[in-house]
């Protein structure tokens, strides 16, 4: 696997996990889950693509 497309991968997980905690802090639960699914599809991914 590419080193970049990894390291690309694990920032969208954790810009997504950020996204989500910031919307359910102002109360967006929805969008919060949304963010959350988004993490989870790209952590699977990356598992995926490791070969996990």
């Amino acid at each position: 696997m590419n080193n970049n497309l990894y390291h690309l991968l694990k920032r969208e997980i954790r810009a997504s996990l950020i996204l989500a905690r910031s919307y359910r802090l102002s109360g967006e639960r929805r969008l919060a889950i949304q963010f959350l699914n988004d993490a989870g599809r790209t952590r699977a991914e990356l598992a995926t693509l490791r070969g996990f």
